[in-house]
């Protein structure tokens, strides 16, 4: 399908160069957390889907339903990008054959047309009232009308999963720092559209966004949200750029915030919290940012706390199942990939799981109770919180 291949490389320019440059070691297929639901046929395997645009751009192939919903069976957890061994940035593959599919016709998938319709709507993919995007915070949050810090509370953490975004708020209030947010004038990052290649909803998102930031005066802004601080950092700029809007602010995830806070001395970790944890590294914060030592330098300054890795961590750490769409449209993988993590995270012998990210913190939560554990989730800042009383 002529047509298919010449979107692909309009969406991604250097395609050819990434479909060329594949040696087919198969390194990506044995750490990809969605190869092993396609029944073990290696049509699923990350390096099989790059040979398939290859043939494809060739005009070997057509893009079929079929090959459209394999595409679609990945996380974005990057793992494959991580070992491959000519640096093929195979995320950004997938990205662009989705959206490829997605002006084809052939897609995205039924789930993600879904929470399209409610972000037109509502400004948010759960379909949440627009004014109900500020009940998070709690009585004694007081941002400032116009601070150079914006909160940007982002879809999950404020509809969903709060306890990480009111605990960094409570944070920045006891240390007097000022910082805004723009309640329901925010709208979603645009994560969910970008990554299920729904490139035409994902800029009306993210320059409605960008618009606002410059309106607001902001120069930083932090979030609570591995998957929005990705996006802010590596999607904003670029299609600012495209969109003729300037872009000169600095992102943030709340990690970073309380690890300047605690090598500045402005917060000190004091009261003992007698708990053995295990963290779990998001993709979108790990494998994406880069963001590695902050979390656990967070947990290692709280006196009392013993914290034993899983054996895949950092750079190697499983993925949750939520991302790229997966949960959305495919909730059985995704669960099963959230078992999977869960079940290592036990076998630590921990007795508290703790990450950085709400969505990986509700797929843990959704895990722990199917399998029964009395493992318990936190969120890294909860614990520092609780030593800062």
């Amino acid at each position: 399908m002529a047509d298919a291949a010449a979107l692909i490389d309009a969406t991604l320019p250097d395609l050819s160069y990434a479909l060329d440059t594949c040696a087919r070691c198969g390194f990506c297929k044995v750490v990809c957390p969605t190869h092993p639901f396609g029944g073990g046929f290696e049509a699923y395997s990350p390096r099989a889907k790059v040979h398939y645009l290859k043939e494809l751009r060739e005009g070997r192939e057509e893009l079929t339903p079929e090959w459209v919903d394999r595409i679609y069976q990945c996380t974005s957890c990057e793992r494959c990008a991580e070992v491959c061994q000519t640096d093929i940035p195979l995320v950004h593959v997938w990205e662009a054959a989705r959206s490829a599919a997605v002006k084809l016709g052939l897609g995205p998938m039924p789930a993600h047309k879904k929470l399209r319709v409610l972000t037109e709507q509502f400004h948010n993919p759960y379909g949440e009232p627009i004014e109900a995007r500020e009940r998070w915070m709690q009585p004694h949050h007081r941002p400032s009308a116009r601070a150079e810090l914006l909160v940007f509370a982002g879809c999950t953490a404020a509809y969903r999963m709060p306890p990480m975004l009111q605990t960094g708020v409570t944070i920045l209030q006891r240390q007097d720092i000022p910082y805004a947010y723009a309640g329901g004038r925010e709208v979603c990052c645009a994560s969910p559209f970008l990554r299920t290649g729904q490139v035409e909803m994902a800029t009306a998102l993210v320059t409605s966004n960008i618009d606002l930031f410059h309106e607001l005066g902001v120069k930083r802004i932090v979030t609570a949200c591995g998957g929005c601080s990705k996006t802010l950092r590596f999607d904003y700029p670029e299609l600012a750029r495209t969109t003729g809007r300037s872009w000169d602010f600095e992102v943030l995830h709340f990690s970073q915030v309380y690890g300047q806070l605690l090598r500045e001395g402005a917060i000190r970790p004091g009261r003992r919290v007698d708990k053995v944890v295990t963290y779990h590294d998001p993709c979108h914060l790990g494998r994406s940012q880069g963001i590695y030592d902050e979390p656990r330098s967070i947990l290692r300054s709280i006196p009392g706390l013993r914290l034993l890795e899983m054996e895949h961590h950092r750079e190697e750490s499983r993925c949750c199942g939520a991302g790229g769409g997966v949960k959305a449209n495919y909730p059985e993988m995704a669960a099963a990939i959230a078992r999977d993590r869960v079940q290592e995270a036990v076998a630590t012998g921990a007795e508290v799981l703790v990450t950085m990210c709400p969505f990986c913190q509700a797929s843990f939560a959704q895990a722990l109770k199917e399998l029964g554990s009395s493992m318990r989730l936190a969120g890294v800042e909860e614990l520092l919180l609780e030593s800062l009383e």
